[in-house]
């Protein structure tokens, strides 16, 4: 009897960890699973390696790895029609199995799936296909499928024990990179939802120092009116607002309950913007450096409105002069204000404004501004 020396050993064991390592690595790859499947190409030494991660379906194409590629028209090919044929498709959950174990190697070769299909990409018998479909928590049903040509040895049993192991830490990669991709999809959402409505969101690390912003923070810091970034710290135009600014910021990371707010002095003109800083929990198990700890708002108030002049016009029946006084009602100008800025006279603007009160079915001005900002506001940012 030969035996395999101790280093064949060890090096196998080191890219079974490697492999394990890149499996959970996948969760977070711009490319998943191809780095990971190319180390399970490795590990069981094998023509071809396919996780087919969620399955097509006639209304989505699903997703799919293989590596090697098996080419941009064979897999689209697989996932627009023979996926639907396949016969070694549904197999019991989490159970390692050749085809030869479930059809005789007659039925394989027969199948229209391997005669009209896989034979000119993989030309191989049942017991060098071996398979197994993972189940997530969500219900998912991925597939991972391993091919070797007819003149590599056959799948033993060792070889499926070999990839039982690594079926746990398959599902449990599967699962986190569900749950990583729905929350960046909610963050997604609610970080164009903002933009859209001009609030602008600075996140900031214990030390104060600036993690990221979005683009409607981006363009007010660029500005430089107000507000502004040093060597990632935020600052006022003014040693007094910076001071009070960092006061604030202070005080929301001793209380973490609270919200507090400020206003800042633009030396360029126009109103002021509003600056409001809340805390960001850290859960104690976290690493702290380089958390975000603040949340920085910021609205300004002279941002222009988008289309809300067309929206306006379109849900109240606003002639244009009455939208564009409307806007400068909620923008927070005076009806004098308005008249000087609209370059019409006070008796224009208050027949405008009985008309507007009509149409909106207000009849105050408060009312007026709480209508166009559930409303108009909104609606014209979700359009922009």
């Amino acid at each position: 009897m030969s035996f395999a020396p101790p280093s064949a050993f060890s090096d196998r064991a080191n890219l079974l960890n490697l492999t394990i390592h890149a499996i959970y690595q996948s969760a977070l790859e711009d490319d998943p699973w191809r780095a990971c499947l190319n180390l399970i190409t490795e590990y069981f030494q094998v023509t071809s390696t396919t996780i087919v991660v969620r399955p097509s379906t006639a209304t989505d194409l699903g997703y799919l790895v293989c590596v090697p590629s098996g080419g941009e028209a064979m897999e689209l090919a697989y996932r627009t029609k023979w996926y639907r044929l396949d016969p070694f498709l549904e197999l019991p959950p989490e159970r390692v199995l050749c085809v030869s174990d479930i059809m005789h190697d007659d039925q394989w070769r027969n199948s229209e799936y391997y005669r009209d299909f896989l034979q000119y990409g993989m030309p191989t018998d049942g017991t060098r296909a071996l398979g197994v479909n993972v189940t997530t928590a969500a219900g998912t049903v991925s597939r991972l499928r391993l091919f070797r040509l007819p003149h590599l040895p056959s799948f033993t049993p060792e070889d499926k024990q070999q990839l039982a192991l690594l079926v746990p830490h398959i599902k449990q990669a599967l699962t986190l990179s569900a749950h990583l991709h729905r929350h960046a999809s909610e963050r997604e959402i609610y970080k164009e939802g903002l933009d859209r409505l001009n609030i602008g969101v600075i996140i900031l690390d214990e030390a104060g120092r600036m993690l990221r912003a979005n683009p409607v923070a981006g363009r007010i810091l660029g500005r430089g009116d107000g507000i502004k970034l040093s060597d990632r710290l935020l600052e006022g135009c003014s040693a007094a607002a910076t001071r009070e600014l960092r006061l604030l910021m202070a005080s929301v990371q001793a209380d973490a309950s609270k919200v507090a707010a400020m206003s800042l002095d633009r030396p360029a003109g126009g109103r002021k913007l509003v600056a409001l800083v809340r805390a960001i929990p850290i859960a104690e198990e976290c690493e702290r450096r380089a958390q975000p700890a603040m949340a920085v708002f910021l609205r300004d108030p002279d941002a222009a409105t988008g289309p809300a002049q067309e929206i306006a016009r379109q849900l109240f029946d606003l002639t244009p002069s009455e939208a564009n006084l409307a806007l400068e009602l909620v923008n927070g100008l005076s009806l004098e204000e308005a008249a000087v800025k609209l370059g019409v006279t006070r008796h224009t603007v208050r027949a405008h404004l009985r008309a507007i009160f009509v149409k909106t079915d207000v009849t105050r001005q408060s009312e007026l501004v709480r209508v166009f900002l559930n409303g108009v506001l909104g609606l014209a940012n979700l359009h922009a």
